[in-house]
């Protein structure tokens, strides 16, 4: 019989956990897997997923007190008869538990992936959902650790930790960074592309690119904010005389172009992140990484080995970093090589979907 599986996504709006959920999908389909999504229904998230030829249901999802929500999708899974339903976050997995339920069909299989670094509950609702998922997959060490800080009352034998990774074109054609902003060509071009806000460690970032401008590079920033912190990096930029050291080129898709015409890429993040892709680009195209240790980035990058690791919130620590990127080629190559080679030897896509399968068996 053909594999069924059901993921659950429930954000508002596109973005890095219904890309996720996208690419794994297209992954199954290619495995012969039939695939189906439960979604919000917003036709910016539904028309991405029926382009790729995934059914998609839209429902209200709106957490643990919606039954009606879980009511329809028991109805839905109840044709499937055997399945696996998906869930991407625990407000989904209450109602995946919930139709499961309805549906009367114990042979249906709960996982869960859990894409944040936050502590367990430990409220009557979350015990019970704790005993009925099936697995608990985390993206991170670090994250599977925080959330047991609090003791949850969770079977520790349901727990197990899988690294999020990339889908890496075959071909990829170098953007033109360094003619868009004039860039000279003895200039070495640092990168960030990600979200534009203050946790992401920008203003630490800036600091940091002031305390070693007078060296040869540029940096460039990618990605959205919101107006009133793009308004704020514009601000600090001007009035530390950065605008020739620093540009914000907006959104660009898809980054890997942008990625392949970097030097070395940067992550200032000041919070910690599960499993964050960015340094993971950077290293599937042979660029080293400069990033904070305080996020899952270190359990893949090894400091002076495959990249840099540096305290959060430390712009001393961070411009000294990116200092030696900046002047020592050698050590670019160095650690860009190794970069690529990690990356290809245990952290591609075909990695991770051989792991992530795993989740789905008894």
């Amino acid at each position: 019989m053909k594999k069924k599986v059901f993921h659950i996504v429930s954000n508002k709006e596109w973005g890095g956990g219904e890309q996720y959920v996208y690419d794994l999908s297209r992954r199954q389909q290619a495995d012969g897997i039939d695939v189906s999504i439960f979604c919000k229904p917003i036709n910016g998230i539904i028309s991405k997923y029926q382009e790729a030829g995934i059914q998609v249901y839209p429902l209200k999802l709106g957490g643990i007190l919606d039954f009606k929500s879980a009511c329809m999708m028991a109805a839905i899974i109840k044709k499937a008869d055997s399945c696996i339903i998906h869930a991407h976050n625990f407000k989904d997995a209450f109602t995946a538990c919930f139709a499961r339920k309805l549906s009367g069909m114990k042979q249906i299989r709960v996982v869960m992936c859990r894409h944040l670094t936050r502590k367990g509950k430990n409220t009557i609702p979350y015990k019970w959902l704790y005993r009925q998922i099936d697995c608990l997959c985390f993206d991170s060490e670090i994250s599977k650790l925080i959330f047991l800080s609090t003791n949850p009352t969770i079977d520790h034998r349901l727990l197990c930790i899988v690294h999020t990774s990339i889908v890496v074109p075959n071909q990829i054609e170098t953007a033109s960074l360094r003619s868009e902003f004039n860039i000279p060509a003895n200039c070495v071009l640092a990168l960030y592309h990600g979200r534009l806000d203050s946790e992401k460690g920008l203003d630490v970032l800036v600091k940091a690119v002031e305390l070693i401008k007078d060296k040869q590079f540029r940096l460039i920033l990618i990605g959205n904010g919101s107006d009133e912190y793009t308004a704020h990096l514009h601000q600090i930029i001007e009035k530390e005389g950065l605008q020739h050291h620093i540009f914000l080129a907006g959104f660009r898709h898809p980054v890997m172009p942008y990625v392949a015409a970097a030097d070395f890429g940067v992550l200032a993040s000041t919070v910690s992140e599960g499993c964050p892709l960015s340094p993971q680009e950077y290293m599937s195209q042979g660029h080293p990484v400069v990033a904070t240790n305080n996020g899952g980035q270190r359990e893949y990058i090894n400091d002076d080995k495959n990249g840099l690791l540096v305290p959060p919130n430390d712009a001393k620590a961070l411009a000294h970093a990116m200092g030696q990127l900046i002047d020592d080629p050698d050590l670019r190559l160095r650690l860009g090589k190794q970069a690529k080679e990690d990356f290809e030897d245990h952290m591609t896509y075909e990695h991770f979907y051989a792991l992530i399968s795993k989740i789905y068996e008894n």
